[in-house]
């Protein structure tokens, strides 16, 4: 079901559930009877929407922000993964084979595993660090006299560090949603405002239910959006694997269409 969709339903829900709850609370407490109250209840009422509402438009923009950089994540990663991958042409052969099959594996290993794990929000396996390790390997053991080749592996064991530091971040952030006291704070803050509502007396009672309907619309919706972007790689609104995907497709045409020479002349070219 898209998003949008059940956004729109869960929405739908709470105000059937709030106009209910209103239509029930007029056939003992006519809402005209109740004007008296205004004076206090809307300075409450007023008091408590906004401390509510400053508080509810932090958690949403902090959630959204922290998904927006998780995907960032990804992509810094991915982009890692390439550089290793095509730095790995100063190594020798057997070397260079070594490390960027490590990172074939290590990039296969986050878009199938590990992307799994996130998504159900479960611990991941230690194969990924394995891999780091055998990424590392054939570059720590390497030596050579030249320069310009001692720069290319000071530079892929640069990006194999950048890898483990990216892995970490992303790995902390599919772990990272709201804490149980925020949710406390959150949804009997909402039934609190709602409550207040109900004491405020209106003109008319058509007007009460348009008056709780849109409130309690927006609060659910805005709650519902916290919901979803609470953890970015799991819910309707998970990032996807593509950064990875598409480091993938890279490595495949650095293969096909780059020789051991040409890339070779590219990183002496690339070398101050």
């Amino acid at each position: 079901m898209p998003i949008w969709l059940q956004g729109l339903l869960f929405t739908l829900s709470v105000v059937a559930v709030a106009c209910v709850i209103v239509a029930l609370l007029q056939r003992f407490a006519p809402p005209t009877d109740r004007a008296h109250n205004n004076e206090l209840g809307t300075t409450i009422f007023e008091l408590l929407t906004v401390l509510y509402a400053i508080v509810l438009a932090f958690v949403l923009i902090t959630a959204w922000e922290n998904k927006n950089e998780a995907g960032q994540v990804t992509y810094r990663e991915a982009n890692e993964l390439v550089d290793v991958y095509w730095s790995a042409a100063a190594l020798d052969p057997e070397q260079r084979d070594e490390v960027r099959a490590a990172v074939r594996a290590y990039t296969n290993e986050v878009i199938g595993e590990e992307w799994s794990a996130m998504r159900d929000q479960e611990p991941v396996s230690s194969e990924g660090l394995m891999l780091l390790d055998e990424m590392r390997a054939p570059v720590a053991g390497s030596l050579s006299d030249e320069e310009v080749v001692r720069a290319r592996l000071d530079a892929t064991q640069s990006g194999i560090l950048a890898i483990s530091e990216y892995r970490t971040e992303r790995l902390f952030a599919a772990q990272s949603g709201l804490s149980a006291a925020m949710w406390t704070v959150l949804v009997p803050g909402a039934v609190l405002v709602f409550a207040v509502m109900l004491t405020l007396g209106t003109p008319t009672r058509k007007y009460q239910f348009v008056l709780v309907g849109l409130i309690s619309g927006m609060v659910a919706l805005m709650l519902f959006a916290t919901y979803q972007l609470e953890y970015p790689f799991s819910r309707s609104g998970a990032t996807d694997p593509v950064a990875y995907e598409i480091a993938v497709e890279r490595f495949d045409s650095i293969d096909a269409n780059y020789a051991e020479s040409t890339l070779l002349s590219e990183l002496w070219a690339l070398t101050p």
